[in-house]
Order: C-alpha cells, then structure tokens, then sequence
C-alpha cells in the first residue's frame, strides 16, 4: 500500500483498536460508513457539471472565482466586476464554479478509500474508482490538468495563481489510489493516466506564469504550492526534483516565515489570521511527511526545523482559551485542519507531544467522530 501523506502505521494502528471491541474510534468509524454510503447514492463528480464553461469555452477546464470579486452594477446585460479585500463572496463556493466541487471530489475519493480499508466492502472501492476515472482520465468528464481560470475576476482577470489554494485537498486523490490499490477496481492503464494527469498539472504549476505566481507567494499559499507540488511529484516518481522543493523550502518557506517565537507575521497580517497560520502548519506539516521516504528528517534535523514546532506551540494556547486570541478572526476549535494538524504533530514528533494530546482533548464533541482519527490515529495517550 503506496501512501504519501497518510501513514500506513496510523491507519494499521486504527483497525487494531476497532477488532477489540467498544472502543471510542467506533463513532468516527459509524461516521464514515454513513457518509460513504450517502457518497454511494449520488454521482460522482465532474468539471463540466459546472452551468457555463470557463471563459476559453471548455467545459474541461477549470473555473472558480476569486472569493473577493463582487459585481457591482450593470452595463447592458452584464455586470462589472470589482475586489473587495477582505469580503468573501459566497458565490465563490456555489456550484456555478469548480471549487466547491473540486473539495467534494478530492474528499469523495478518501472517505470512500477509507471506507474500503476499514470495512473491505467492494462498493466503497468501486465508488472510489468511479470518481477518479471521471475527474482524471475519462475524455467525456476529465479536467484538463491547469488551473489557467482559477480565481478569475470576469472582465478583469482570467485567471491567477492564488488558484491553488483550491486544489490542497489533492494529495488525497493518491492516497486513495494506495487505499484501495489492493482492490483490483483500477487496472494499470487507469493508474498510468493517472500519474500523467498529476504530472501534467505539476509541471503546469511551476512553468507557466500563473502556476509560477502560486509559487512566489511568500505566506501560506507559497506553502501549499510546495506541499502539492511535492506530493504530485512522489506520485509520480520524480524522487530527485521533489527533494530540490523540500530542500530549497527550508530557508524560502521555514526561515522566512516563522520568528523564533513561532510567530507568522504574513498570517497574523491578515484578514482571518488563525486560519492563514492553520494552513500553513498544515502544508509544512505535511512537508515533513513528504520528506520522510527521501531521508529528510524535516521533522528535527534540518536548520529551521525548529521554527515549525515554535509555530505549533504558539497557537496551542489559543486552542485551549479560544477567548485569549487578539486578533481580527476567531479560533475555530470545530475545524477539521486543526484537528489534521494536532493529529500529524503527535504522529511527527513523538516524545513532548502530550501538550498535542491536551489539545485534542480540548476540541468539541463534534471533532471525535471525524475521519481524521481513523486516518492519523496516534493510539492512547501515554502508550
């Protein structure tokens, strides 16, 4: 079983507790055949379901509006458009667009993967192996591998780089193909396609001018264009130029982005602080993941590494006494990226991770029937 994000030991971890009996990660189990099941009664999906194509006229290709775009009056029959920073439009998230379905898509994949993990029920397989065809691989319903029209502003911008903030839930797509590789529900020129469609959209992010412009950012989503990047590049096979990004990350991403405090000055800078630095501690997280099988220890060795932890532990008080955070937003403690990034810092760094436990133990009663427990268990605390 090929994984590049999850961790076998965690998942084999899992199923143990589960053949014992009563054990509290029955509740997200119950939760993730429910939500499999409702996935396995609605069709999958796909690019062109989207009402209008993208502005080349393709239905194939992706299409999402930049959350900050707003119309503003009408010339004719057609508004004008302007930025509102700051002001997230909701139409962003509606289903005239991509992103909101490509999210739904990438989660599909993996609830239905661990669905067949936990249960060895074929459908859940079968499901999986629908998505992906249909998303990656069939001529009638595949996206074409770019993000040319990504957070367009219509009559302004065809498409930009922040885009690829709305592909991170990506690396699941993989990580399912591993989930169910045992199934025998895609055949070899179904996983071929596959990593053609990932290293097409891989070389798209860093040779093109806006896959380019995802990368120079120097916050958060500078971050996640390395994390995707490195987990397409695994994928498919390209050990050396994935350890270039992770390598040159260390001092473009780590030292640049993190005091030695553990602040993140371009996150707490921002509209919804907590959530910019959230995600960035996801996709360095899962950084230190990715360099784990090219024998980087991103993890403690590496200059900076210690800058990371520092990241982790400044927010950590904030999760425990929501109340004390003095900035803009809020603390969400029902978000599942916290939830992802306290369960890979107990897995990551082991011993002195019990302030990770307090945490977790803090977060509502909604957080412990999510998938993530099943996915990233760390087993009982002080075992």
């Amino acid at each position: 079983m090929m994984l590049y994000t999850l961790d076998s030991s965690c998942l084999e971890r899992a199923r143990r507790a589960l053949s014992r009996g009563s054990h509290p990660l029955s509740a997200a189990l119950e939760q993730l055949r429910v939500d499999a099941d409702r996935i396995c009664r609605t069709p999958p999906e796909s690019v062109v379901m989207k009402p209008a194509a993208a502005p080349g006229g393709d239905a194939h290709d992706y299409y999402s509006l930049a959350p900050d775009a707003w119309p503003f009056l009408l010339r004719g029959d057609k508004p004008c458009w302007q930025r509102r920073e700051g002001m997230l439009n909701p139409d962003a998230e509606s289903d005239a667009f991509d992103a909101a379905r490509l999210t739904r898509m990438a989660n599909r994949c993996l609830t239905l993967g661990a669905a067949w993990y936990f249960t060895r029920q074929r459908v859940y397989a079968q499901a999986a192996a629908e998505q992906i065809r249909c998303w990656f691989i069939d001529r009638e319903t595949r996206m074409r591998p770019h993000l040319n029209f990504g957070h367009a502003v219509p009559g302004e911008l065809a498409g930009q780089g922040s885009g690829l903030s709305e592909t991170q839930a990506l690396w699941m797509v993989p990580d399912t193909l591993g989930l169910i590789a045992n199934s025998g529900v895609l055949d070899d020129a179904d996983v071929s396609a596959l990593r053609q469609w990932f290293a097409a959209f891989s070389h798209w992010m860093f040779h093109t001018d806006i896959g380019f412009e995802g990368y120079a950012w120097h916050d958060w989503r500078g971050t996640a264009h390395d994390a995707q990047r490195v987990a397409f590049l695994l994928f498919c096979h390209d050990f050396p130029l994935a350890r270039r990004v992770i390598q040159h990350g260390l001092t473009l991403r780590l030292a640049g982005q993190f005091d030695r405090d553990g602040r993140q000055a371009a996150a707490l800078d921002g509209d919804r602080p907590f959530r910019a630095a959230l995600h960035n501690l996801d996709a360095h997280l899962r950084l230190n993941r990715y360099a784990e099988p090219l024998d980087i220890d991103r993890w403690q060795s590496v200059t900076h590494a210690g800058r990371l932890r520092a990241g982790l532990d400044y927010l950590l008080p904030f999760v425990l006494e929501p109340e004390l955070w003095p900035w803009r937003d809020g603390v969400d403690r029902d978000d599942e990226t916290l939830l992802r990034v306290l369960l890979q810092a107990v897995r990551g760094y082991g011993t002195g991770a019990e302030r990770y436990y307090d945490a977790l133990a803090a977060l509502p009663p909604t957080q412990t029937a999510r998938r993530e427990w099943l996915l990233w268990y760390p087993g009982e605390r002080g075992r």
